[in-house]
């Protein structure tokens, strides 16, 4: 049984006995052994594509077809299911006019993250600030207005791109705490971007994005820069990638702040097996192929092989 005590130690406003009893969503984690690939179909129309079943679906891994093991179509969740939603609130890169932007879209986020079944916490890439789990708006409210710029952020994005791993790290940490929770589980990125072109953050990026997907989380990501900018293109590779690979949607900053908290309305989960993939570590190419002429795929295009003795 979840233990919401434990838990309570991590998130301290969660409140306990609201959920102790809700049932976790079957297949959200990961098993042992398995990579997890979420996949958004849409139609000509950009509308979900219902009915699709496992034998619609081919997987690629290095361009060789790989057997998929599980299927699981997931839906919104209804109103009677628990269901959490992180703000997280990109410190390191946000200069003072868009964090103020960034909290008040979240203010403005908040009477539906809190419907009757949500709960909401509110944290900083640095860990300066974690609200724990509330239902209490008052208090959610509080928290937002007592955060702060980084002044170190007011230099640029550019500037930080050293502490990248950082916020890989710290974002994966949040999703795995996020994990032990039962309900959906929902984690919005509120950042300007960044790039990552070397190597060893392009591993750290792919490592953190397998540990999002095993902890059952979907990101939203909403980019705080104006569209206008001519670093918008570049530094939102990053965000794309964190959201097509968990299932959730890049946002720009003229979008509405409701679409934060959007879970996708429907969301194939596919898992392929490991047992016959070599653990060196080294990095595969994915590829996901719909048998249904007229659709369109967004999932996730790569993982990591484990190592072997972890």
């Amino acid at each position: 049984m979840f233990n919401v005590r434990l838990f309570a130690l991590f998130w301290p406003f969660l409140a306990l006995s609201a959920i102790s009893q809700t049932a976790p969503d079957p297949g959200l984690n990961v098993p042992p052994g398995r990579v997890r690939i979420p996949v958004l179909v849409t139609d000509r129309q950009g509308k979900p594509a219902h009915g699709l079943q496992a034998d619609d679906f081919n997987v690629l891994d290095n361009g060789k077809p790989t057997p998929i093991e599980a299927f699981l179509p997931l839906s919104t969740p209804s109103g009677t299911q628990a269901h959490f939603t992180v703000f997280y609130l990109d410190d390191r890169r946000l200069n003072m006019e868009e964090m103020g932007s960034a909290r008040k879209d979240i203010d403005a986020a908040l009477s539906v993250a809190l419907d009757s079944n949500g709960y909401v916490a509110i944290v900083t890439g640095t860990s300066s600030t974690n609200s724990g789990f509330s239902r209490d708006p008052n208090q959610l409210r509080q928290t937002l207005a007592s955060i702060r710029a980084n002044a170190f952020a007011e230099q640029g994005t550019a500037a930080h791109n050293f502490d990248l791993i950082g916020t890989y790290s710290s974002l994966a940490d949040y999703a795995s705490r996020m994990s032990k929770l039962p309900g959906r589980r929902l984690l919005v990125v509120l950042s300007p971007g960044f790039s990552a072109d070397f190597p060893e953050i392009r591993s750290a990026a792919a490592v953190s994005i397998d540990r999002i997907i095993q902890s059952g989380v979907i990101v939203n990501a909403l980019n705080t820069q104006d569209s206008t900018s001519a670093s918008v293109g570049g530094d939102n590779k990053v965000l794309e990638e964190l959201t097509s690979a968990t299932g959730g949607s890049l946002l720009p900053n003229s979008s509405s702040p409701l679409t934060l908290v959007q879970y996708p309305e429907l969301l194939y989960l596919l898992d392929i097996s490991l047992s016959a993939i070599r653990a060196d570590g080294s990095p595969h190419q994915l590829k996901v192929v719909v048998n249904r002429p007229g659709n369109r795929v967004h999932a996730r295009e790569s993982f990591v092989a484990p190592r072997s003795g972890k």
